[in-house]
């Protein structure tokens, strides 16, 4: 992207997430293979808001997996996905310089 990009998931935005679904009974298309190719964009920073999850009955077990090859570890995969709660997630969106909101 050639610029600083963080994607955050928040409220009903987490069931985006949730490994496994089926989308095709409701005629939506299925970001999962999107977002888990995120990495690949060197997008280094996916926020997850914590309470969000809490408050729909889900943890990060619920969760695709994304990931990134770290070359400063010989190509190592790393999670991608951080979880954080509420508060620290209004710090680093007011940090940011241009929101836009999906």
């Amino acid at each position: 992207f050639e610029q600083d990009v963080g994607v955050a998931f928040l409220d009903d935005g987490v069931f985006q997430l949730l490994d496994g679904q089926d989308t095709a009974g409701i005629g939506v298309k299925n970001f999962a293979r999107a977002y888990k190719a995120l990495g690949d964009f060197e997008v280094r920073k996916v926020y997850v808001e914590r309470e969000s999850l809490a408050e729909r009955g889900l943890d990060a077990s619920d969760l695709i997996q994304i990931t990134y090859e770290d070359e400063n570890e010989d190509g190592a995969e790393k999670p991608l996905v951080r979880l954080v709660d509420r508060r620290e997630l209004a710090q680093i969106m007011s940090e940011q310089d241009v929101i836009l909101s999906f």
